[in-house]
């Protein structure tokens, strides 16, 4: 395991890991089907975070478009829960919730504290697989944006984590070595493999629980956990 003092460069993942993602994502449907006056949505979000779950797994293998990640996520999931809407809606809706999503700003408990303690020592970047325009906004409206000297997106670059190409790119635009860098992400196979096929460290933000080992890997339930590693 590496040695904290080996470390120079901490590279985060965005959504799920510091951006509370469902949270921001349950407010933002609120807001569009109060718009729209659909009642009994109460149990959307339930249905929606495993679908959009196995859409992103998709569109990071290369399988879906983003285009298609947005709007097959909301129309398995008006199925699923047997609510009738028509291609208009769903496209209406996933413009809105793009356009509107960054405007709800809760991180993860610990996120500010934890990335104002780092910042002190550690050089900050971002690696993201979600839209550059809007992950941008959400670090400017969680002001977050000044922690990170880098920010490297993948619509940006036309490649995805886990390919190594975009943890390379990561790594050359921070000048930063492998040897000395960390990736902190949830999602095992695009953030924690990822960063271990180009010979970084990793730690993976498990809020889950879920059974896992491997070398070169921490793990932490909560953001407030880095501090105590690093």
């Amino acid at each position: 395991m590496i040695h904290k003092n080996q470390v120079t460069d901490l590279f985060f993942d965005l959504d799920h890991t510091i951006y509370d993602f469902d949270k921001n994502s349950a407010l933002t449907f609120q807001s569009v089907f109060k718009e729209l006056g659909m009642k009994n949505m109460e149990n959307f979000m339930s249905c929606f975070k495993p679908i959009n779950e196995h859409y992103w797994d998709l569109f990071t293998q290369e399988k879906v478009s983003r285009e298609e990640l947005r709007y097959y996520r909301l129309y398995d999931t008006f199925n699923k829960m047997n609510v009738a809407v028509n291609d208009e809606q769903i496209h209406f809706i996933a413009d809105y919730f793009i356009n509107n999503l960054s405007k709800n700003n809760h991180v993860f408990e610990g996120a500010h504290e934890a990335l104002m303690y780092l910042s002190e020592k550690y050089r900050l970047h971002i690696i993201t697989n979600g839209p550059e325009r809007v992950q941008e906004q959400k670090l400017k409206s969680t002001k977050m944006d000044h922690f990170f000297e880098t920010l490297t997106h993948s619509e940006h670059l036309g490649i995805k984590k886990p390919n190594p190409e975009i943890f390379n790119f990561a790594l050359q635009s921070a000048q930063a070595n492998p040897s000395s860098s960390v990736m902190i992400g949830d999602n095992w196979k695009a953030d924690i493999e990822g960063a271990l096929n180009v010979g970084m460290y990793a730690v993976w933000f498990n809020q889950e629980g879920v059974q896992k080992t491997a070398n070169n890997v921490w793990e932490i339930k909560t953001l407030k956990e880095l501090t105590k590693i690093f």
